[in-house]
């Protein structure tokens, strides 16, 4: 395992963001973040620009990992599209009572169509005094000469008060279907779907547990730990992050994750049957990351995620998280 550094972008030099998920579309690797901060200087200088999230391509790591920005005058674009209800929102309300509309991408792209489109799942809520969740948004992400570039294509997909399918992450499955995974009662919920049918919240099944290993046209209900893939307690939830994908040298399906308990660790399970729909592993320590020890007050990483097609040949695996709410940190695993 080595430890690479902090993503950055030459010229972008001054951008201080948090988040940080992947995903390969047209054989580009595309990162997109969440908060993104463009000052004049130091993270403390004053600000240059702001946006609710921005996009990159990832350009490797040699040695430090480099990232090409998007924008203009030393700012990154907004990656994600607002809804003309959730702009207004944000300027009727930011000023007068600090509430703003946000759309943090916390889970991974997934290559659909002969790998030419993206698709993933975000979610859309109030930050602020009034804070709440909103909804999902369903996206497609697509690479042309310009850069990638991001298209809601349901904008708002499901709503809050229902388990929020496509949040935690997404993946192919074995059968070709499209997996969206939930945080959900302490532990992982997945629904399936036919990619092409994404979009169609009727054409999707969700899965009924390991227990009956049946799939139902009606989701379970949300407290349901017999309908979890696998349950690791209730602080697994809204603090929890990471991704489920194929490792193709061991010929199985991996979760590697941010439990959510703040102790800076990367935890792995395998599908014991090679498939996401069945029995996993036990919870096993993958790397422990170093803390933000310059800020006392929140000394805690978050938004760890695991990075799989940086090395198509999974020999290797890439690991990201945001340090100090202002950077995104990688280190590399090998498999032994």
């Amino acid at each position: 395992m080595s430890f690479n550094g902090n993503g950055s972008d030459p010229a972008f030099p001054h951008v201080y963001r948090d988040g940080g998920v992947s995903g390969m579309v047209s054989g580009k690797n595309i990162m997109v973040f969440c908060d993104t901060k463009t000052t004049t200087g130091n993270i403390s200088a004053p600000m240059k620009g702001f946006t609710s999230n921005s996009i990159a391509y990832y350009m490797g790591s040699d040695p430090t990992p480099q990232f090409q920005d998007f924008g203009n005058n030393e700012v990154p674009n907004l990656a994600v599209p607002w809804l003309e209800s959730e702009s207004s929102y944000t300027t009727e309300n930011f000023d007068k009572t600090g509430n703003r509309v946000v759309i943090w991408p916390g889970s991974s792209i997934t290559a659909i169509h002969d790998g030419n489109t993206g698709i993933a799942v975000w979610g859309v809520a109030i930050w602020g005094p009034a804070g709440k969740s909103l909804y999902n948004t369903l996206v497609t992400i697509t690479v042309n000469e310009s850069g990638p570039q991001v298209e809601r294509t349901v904008p708002e997909f499901i709503q809050t008060g229902h388990i929020q399918y496509g949040n935690w992450g997404s993946t192919i499955g074995a059968s070709g279907k499209l997996l969206l995974l939930a945080a959900s009662a302490g532990g992982l919920k997945v629904a399936r779907v036919d990619p092409n049918q994404a979009a169609d919240l009727s054409k999707y099944e969700y899965y009924m547990g390991p227990t009956t290993n049946t799939w139902s046209s009606t989701p379970p209900p949300a407290n349901s730990t017999a309908a979890n893939l696998f349950t690791v307690g209730p602080w697994f939830g809204g603090g929890s992050s990471g991704d489920v994908f194929w490792l193709p040298l061991h010929r199985t399906f991996l979760c590697v994750y941010f439990n959510g308990l703040p102790d800076n660790t990367f935890y792995v399970r395998y599908a014991l049957d090679g498939w996401v729909a069945g029995r996993w592993s036990e919870e096993l320590v993958l790397y422990v990351t170093a803390p933000p020890a310059h800020d006392p007050g929140d000394p805690f990483n978050y938004a760890g995620h695991a990075n799989p097609t940086w090395d198509l040949s999974g020999r290797t695996l890439a690991l990201s998280w945001s340090f100090g709410g202002a950077w995104t940190q990688v280190a590399t695993v090998r498999w032994g």
